[in-house]
């Protein structure tokens, strides 16, 4: 076992591809997103392979940040066999080891033998919720009282304020910057819902294309995340008028399906707005997490 590096991206890509395959995962991510999420990371210290006759056989990456209720650690593990095992026990050792308070690894339904042992259990089921972009999207029915700005319009400082107020009551918060919430995100796929007289910041939507290599989604995809309210505005369709809002735009900028990730435990029953704009659940995850007070 080597702490990983830069060079290992394509070796790593595979092994996430096989971790499709092996039904653990959903998708994996390709490249260009790889290398963008990865510029920053802590190679030496977060990241370990394993080789064998030549080729990585097992890798992880390790994630944190902080938190209201302490460092959460994130395990990003692949590996041929019992590696897998292996890579995700090295995470865990090595976040607890480092200071974290919470370690997480998600995993596909069904499919976490082995992470007991290495002290985790299944906290949260994490659904993964798709819809076609070809037709039957659904009507963009505006909320008396706002307006929808993009990030064209949108003043900087102003959407990190409103990430951290929309979710901070929401399950494992973890506040973030500015730079890391737009990151290769599109000003015009960038939606707030603000108030008509006050622009006061109401609600948020964020979307993105990807194109993910082999997988059977018709491509690119539709990314939708970062969908919420702050509290004083919720409960008033202001969500579902920004995702219907960002489906018709993914579709206009040459997405042809959608796809978004919502808590299975979400108190706000987020997964209803959802149906009701036609996604069904497609991938059905597991939040396996361990606590070192």
């Amino acid at each position: 076992m080597r702490p990983g590096r830069e060079a290992d991206l394509s070796g790593l890509i595979e092994l996430m591809r096989n971790e499709v395959v092996e039904g653990r995962q959903d998708m994996a991510p390709s490249e260009s997103f790889l290398r963008r999420v990865l510029a920053h990371f802590d190679w030496e210290t977060k990241s370990r392979v394993i080789e064998e006759a030549g080729r990585m056989a097992g890798s992880v990456l390790v994630m944190s940040r902080p938190s209201p209720d302490g460092v959460i650690a994130t395990v990003y593990a692949a590996g041929n066999g019992d590696r897998y095992r292996d890579m995700v026990r090295w995470g865990v050792q090595f976040a607890r080891a480092a200071g974290a308070t919470i370690v997480q690894t998600t995993v596909a339904a069904g499919r976490g033998d082995g992470l007991a042992y290495a002290g985790l259990k299944v906290v949260r089921p994490w659904w993964r919720m798709d819809r076609t972009l070809a037709d039957g999207l659904p009507d963009v029915a505006a909320v008396p009282g706002y307006r929808v700005i993009d990030g064209t319009a949108v003043r900087p400082g102003r959407w990190s304020e409103m990430f951290n107020r929309t979710f901070v009551d929401h399950w494992r918060f973890m506040p973030r910057a500015e730079g890391e919430i737009l990151a290769g995100k599109h000003p015009q796929l960038s939606l707030m819902a603000v108030t008509t007289e006050a622009g006061a910041p109401a609600a948020m939507t964020l979307a993105e294309i990807e194109a993910y290599p082999g997988d059977a989604r018709p491509q690119p995809v539709g990314l939708v995340s970062s969908v919420g309210t702050v509290p004083e505005h919720r409960r008033r369709g202001l969500a579902s008028w920004l995702v219907a809002e960002s489906l018709h735009r993914l579709r206009s900028a040459g997405a042809r399906h959608a796809s978004l990730y919502v808590d299975g435990l979400s108190p706000m029953r987020a997964y209803d707005v959802y149906g009701k704009l036609g996604f069904a659940v497609k991938f059905e995850a597991e939040v396996w997490e361990a606590t070192f007070p």
